[in-house]
């Protein structure tokens, strides 16, 4: 399996990957100087035959060298052509600090890594794709549609579009914008105007919307546009779906933004209309997949409702992808407040009926401040009745002890073991 963390960067390894099959430079190269030798022989004896003409070639003679000549003449464009295509793409697909063989190579690599399907929504899930980019081509991350607050929740119903806020930063998450660009793609508008609040990425994709129409063909037209690495798919293209909660007390709370507010535990959440399903493309993507990635985020609000959607949680059990869960490194304020891991793992599985086989926790614990209402999560090796197995791990980003590292995190998951036996049979 590729590893980001072993690139090759030596002259040997520039070597190998000149010389390896699929890079695409050796057969043109190749071409192009035999047809260059080719062509300098036949003119050269027809010069020497202009010049001494005693030294005759006879008609068939001058027929196969006007012959070799034209035939030189075109593999000469068309070698040199396609070394141009291969340079533009080059350049293209060029990483920062690597040469042109070395970025190819570590392309195709990706490009034949396993393919990875990550379920979920908000930071956390934009978060594992900034990592799991480096390690696979193959990428689809399934976003939710519930989200009814601020920006998107605005645009939802003046639009009368899905919202686009996770998408959005799964979109910036998988591209390779220069600074400048993503933050402009993350500007929320603050003046006194009718742009308030609203973000820059959002009315985007709400601009796509009007053009193009279909979330989903929006999401495409997007990924084109930004080059991102594999692709972003809503969980489904309808419109209207609203995300439901019900209190420990019985309280029922309306709209994926107040049941993020509610300060009772909940017991349950659904979506409305019951009879929403899902987008085909992300079922044959589940189908397909090798590994599915379940998390990190909220887990009642971003997690849970893409498998409340008709389809998600029979296609996850059915397909012979590794399923991974990621638990959160810390709780959330009124969401899931006092949650441990086992708290979380089978709150998911309660609401979803999906089986896990591997949970990733981190063990590189830190002492939030009090003020932020959010204590890590605190690892475990062993949870009774789970089948699966726990995947202990340093995954936290230090510089924001509320979140995933998205390279740790990344390798925790993409170097599981069974993934790699899984990627070698396939």
């Amino acid at each position: 399996m590729f590893n980001p963390d072993t690139s090759p960067v030596t002259p040997l390894a520039r070597v190998r990957a000149f010389f390896r099959i699929g890079i695409g430079l050796k057969r043109w190269l190749s071409i192009l100087i035999i047809s260059v030798f080719i062509l300098v022989s036949e003119i050269g004896l027809m010069i020497i035959a202009f010049l001494q003409p005693d030294l005759t070639m006879g008609g068939s003679g001058i027929a196969i060298s006007t012959i070799s000549i034209i035939i030189s003449f075109s593999l000469i464009f068309i070698s040199t052509y396609r070394l141009y295509i291969w340079i533009v793409n080059g350049v293209r697909h060029k990483q920062i600090g690597l040469d042109i063989l070395t970025s190819l190579s570590i392309k195709i690599d990706k490009d034949k890594a396993v393919k990875v399907v990550a379920i979920g929504g908000g930071t956390g899930q934009s978060t594992l794709l900034r990592g799991i980019k480096h390690w696979t081509n193959n990428i689809t991350a399934v976003v939710t549609i519930t989200d009814d607050g601020g920006s998107s929740g605005n645009l939802r119903d003046d639009l009368d579009m899905p919202p686009p806020g996770d998408a959005r930063s799964c979109l910036i998450a998988l591209s390779e914008l220069d600074p400048i660009m993503e933050e402009m793609f993350l500007h929320r508008f603050t003046a006194k105007s009718s742009l308030n609040s609203h973000n820059m990425g959002n009315l985007f994709l709400a601009a796509l919307y009007q053009k193009v129409g279909g979330f989903k063909q929006v999401l495409e037209a997007a990924g084109d546009i930004l080059s991102i690495t594999g692709k972003v798919v809503p969980v489904s293209d309808m419109t209207n779906l609203k995300l439901m909660a019900e209190t420990e007390s019985g309280q029922i709370i309306d709209g994926e933004s107040s049941i993020g507010l509610v300060s009772q535990p909940l017991s349950r959440v659904w979506i409305e209309p019951a009879s929403a399903i899902a987008e085909q493309s992300v079922l044959e993507a589940i189908s397909n997949a090798g590994v599915i990635v379940i998390g990190p985020g909220s887990l009642y609000t971003s997690i849970i409702p893409n498998f409340l959607v008709g389809g998600i949680s029979d296609a996850v059990n059915s397909s012979f992808a590794l399923k991974v869960f990621v638990c959160n490194v810390a709780t959330q304020p009124h969401e899931t407040e006092s949650y441990d891991v086992e708290k979380h793992l089978t709150v998911f599985q309660e609401h979803t009926g999906v089986d896990i086989d591997h949970v990733v926790v981190n063990c590189n614990i830190k002492d939030n401040p009090e003020d932020w209402h959010q204590p890590a999560v605190l690892p475990i090796w062993h949870m009774d009745g789970f089948r699966g197995s726990f995947l202990v791990d340093d995954v936290l980003d230090e510089s924001m002890p509320t979140r995933h590292d998205p390279r740790k995190l990344a390798r925790a998951i993409m170097q599981i073991p069974s993934l790699s036996v899984y990627t070698s049979r396939k």
